[in-house]
């Protein structure tokens, strides 16, 4: 039996029209105030870790459905990137917040790709791939990265 393929846009899109219908939608997002992981993760009754590094704390949040998603910001300042790893793709439109738009701009100018998509902008770089419970991604402000810390450490 032939089965459909779902490339990554097809899921984007997706999970673009599915986010009204979510219970909630938390508030930090990329670019924005460390001070609401909390409240974020204990409104979509999530748990959260946190942990310090060299410059900037990783706040790795497991979602209901298996997907962990990192939130990675400055000390009392505002997230420089996001990560996720997991069987499903978490809210973008949450997770990139004020960058979304952005992000859909740049995965329709893409050719084609049913694994991967990469946005280079200035302000904006994502990469995400996988497929069906295996999905993976960062999206990180290249002028917001603290000095010192590495694209290798946004995992």
């Amino acid at each position: 039996m032939l089965r459909p393929r779902l490339d990554l846009k097809h899921i984007s899109l997706a999970a673009l029209l599915s986010a009204p219908l979510l219970p909630y939608v938390a508030n930090a997002a990329l670019g924005g105030p460390e001070t609401e992981v909390a409240t974020d993760a204990q409104a979509l009754e999530a748990s959260v870790k946190s942990a310090v590094r060299t410059g900037y704390t990783v706040h790795s949040i497991q979602l209901p459905s298996g997907t962990v998603l990192r939130e990675y910001a400055v000390a009392g300042g505002n997230v420089f990137a996001v990560a996720w790893s997991g069987p499903s793709l978490p809210n973008l439109r949450q997770a990139l917040g004020q960058y979304f738009d952005s992000y859909v701009s740049g995965a329709k100018a893409q050719p084609g790709s049913h694994r991967h998509l990469e946005i280079r902008q200035s302000d904006l770089v994502v990469q995400s791939g996988g497929h069906m419970r295996a999905f993976s991604g960062r999206a990180y402000l290249p002028q917001a990265l603290p000095s010192g810390v590495t694209l290798d450490e946004l995992r």
